[in-house]
């Protein structure tokens, strides 16, 4: 197609050279020109030879001869060929025009203001006078010769589409429906259908083709099925271990990991965290560093570690090959930091319970060295140290009464003993074992209960539980002060409310009051008589019946005690 435009670009060049030279030899042998007439003859002269011309007559439209146009250098019309000359405006600052007086073949495309049609113009200086030859073309014959060889092409498409129409028809039997099952099954396979096989029998390479991926479809149905199985295993494992573990490579990129490790590192379990670098993920330098010692050294590594409160202690090994190669390491995490507690907590226990009873036994020794020295001969001071004495076995048996209470609570996993225990019978059997200590302290003791009011439990504990509250409740209270216990059902559970106007506690010792032999206040406590027990059998018990127990204080205005036990 620009082919076709070039050879016009090229026609109209000869042209108007042709018509430059031979007005330019007119002009030199003196002879008087006559433009107009010239434009006039000279375009007759162009159609009668694109008439002889085959190419040209079966190509050019209707309406698209060739024109010609005279113009002096100051851009006067000279000659038309179509149009009345005179008429026409001055072309002195067309394109054209401007490199014809230069003196070279000038060429533009614009649209005709005479004809509103878009042509192509050349226009060529014409020698020894100051005139200019023109000749342009509507654009319109290069557009039709444009759609004649669209045209031949298309006819040439469809006329092969006739003649291949058949072929394809036959091949498509022959090739492509074999192919196409291929295909499709392929695509099957691919999304995990390994069931999926090719039936085509053919003896040709297409059959063999058919035969050979039916065998490969068998054989990655069983690795898949071996791998899937396998992959099943492992991942059942992982899942159920109770430390984190991670295995990498040699570069320390991360071949396996379990939700466990992430949840001890802080980090969220996604598929993309398998390859990257443990060192980018886990910003930890000592577990780290266990790692790349014990890879670097080829033996196990063992450290404990601190991660957000948590005590973990890390075992790193290598991971070795064949030929004792080292080819990565594992680092299995173990979260210690209630074993460690608990630990410490025995190890507070026996030495908190070796002080209570060390303190007693010392009294009583040394008020009984006392009367073996010759006290026991003055009445008045032998009784009053037997009476000491007797105060302290009294506070002796009950330290120990409570361990033992403690240590068969903490030790039952279920209780057994369970009956329906209806609380308002309770509450008023402790008020009556409480009442002479609450008349002593000048404390008023107040029911807030219902008769209907009942819990699936062990009367012998609840009773238990509520003595050491409410005798806790009378010990830390102040004068003409009141203890009221409320209880109700509600929402599937037995809501039990114990609230004092006494003294309070600090929200700084909220938290550990319910351990083991914690005072507050422990000059006070030992005052009172408290053990340090009361408040953590509470706990135990609470625990026993799947329940929880709050604590709401205020210093100076007192303290609430809210237990929920399922009913």
């Amino acid at each position: 197609m620009k082919y076709a435009q070039i050879e016009i670009e090229e026609k109209l060049r000869s042209l108007a050279s042709m018509m430059a030279s031979d007005l330019g030899d007119e002009a030199a042998q003196g002879m008087k020109l006559d433009y107009d007439r010239a434009a006039k003859k000279y375009a007759d002269l162009f159609a009668k030879s694109e008439g002889d011309d085959s190419f040209s007559f079966f190509y050019a439209p209707p309406d698209s001869s060739i024109r010609v146009t005279f113009i002096d250098f100051k851009g006067q019309v000279l000659g038309e060929s179509e149009t009345d000359y005179q008429t026409m405006e001055n072309h002195l600052s067309r394109k054209e025009i401007q490199e014809a007086i230069k003196g070279n073949i000038g060429q533009d495309i614009r649209a005709s203001h005479t004809l509103d049609v878009d042509f192509l113009y050349i226009a060529a200086p014409i020698s020894s006078t100051e005139g200019i030859a023109r000749v342009s073309v509507p654009l319109n014959r290069i557009k039709h010769i444009n759609q004649m060889i669209w045209l031949y092409a298309l006819v040439g498409i469809l006329g092969g589409l006739l003649f291949t129409i058949p072929l394809a028809k036959k091949l498509s039997s022959s090739v492509t429906k074999p192919v196409r099952e291929l295909i499709n099954a392929c695509g099957e396979i691919a999304k995990g259908n390994y069931f999926r096989r090719v039936y085509y029998h053919a003896n040709d390479e297409l059959g063999e083709m058919a035969k050979n991926f039916n065998l490969m479809a068998s054989k990655l149905e069983n690795t898949v099925k071996d791998l899937t199985e396998q992959n099943a295993k492992v991942d059942s494992i992982l899942k159920s271990m109770q430390g984190g573990l991670i295995a990498v490579n040699i570069r320390q990129r991360i071949i396996l990991i379990n939700t466990m490790a992430c949840d001890i590192l802080g980090i969220p379990y996604h598929q993309g965290i398998l390859g990257m670098n443990l060192i980018k993920l886990v910003r930890n330098q000592q577990i780290n560093k266990v790692l790349r010692d014990s890879m670097e050294k080829n033996v196990p590594q063992m450290e404990l570690i601190n991660i957000e409160e948590k005590i973990i202690r890390v075992y790193a090994n290598p991971i070795k090959g064949h030929q004792n190669e080292n080819m990565g390491g594992i680092v299995t995490m173990l979260d210690i930091t209630n074993i460690k507690k608990l630990e410490q907590m025995r190890t507070e226990f026996v030495s908190n319970v070796s002080h209570e009873l060390k303190t007693p036994l010392t009294s009583i020794r040394g008020f009984i060295d006392t009367l073996k020295d010759g006290a026991v001969n003055d009445p008045e001071v032998a009784g009053k140290f037997l009476d000491i004495i007797d105060i302290e076995a009294e506070r002796l048996s009950r330290l120990i009464n409570e361990i033992l209470q403690l240590s068969e609570i903490e030790s039952m996993k279920q209780d057994r003993n369970i009956e329906d225990v209806f609380l308002k019978p309770v509450i008023d059997e402790v008020f009556s074992i409480l009442q002479q200590s609450a008349e002593e302290r000048k404390v008023g003791l107040h029911a807030d209960i219902a008769e209907s009011v009942s819990i699936q439990a062990n009367k012998d504990k609840i009773k238990q539980l509520l003595i050491n509250l409410i005798d806790n409740a009378i010990k830390y209270n102040i004068e003409n002060g009141s203890v009221t216990v409320k209880a109700e059902q509600a929402g599937g559970k037995v809501l039990i409310s114990v609230r004092d106007t006494g003294i309070g506690i600090e929200k700084e010792y909220l938290d550990r009051i319910f351990e083991r032999f914690y005072r507050v206040d422990r000059g006070r406590s030992s005052e009172l008589g408290g053990t340090g027990l009361g408040l953590s059998i509470v706990k135990h018990i609470v625990n026993l019946y799947q329940g929880r127990i709050d604590v709401d204080s205020d210093p100076g205005k007192g303290t609430e005690f809210k237990i929920e036990i399922p009913d």
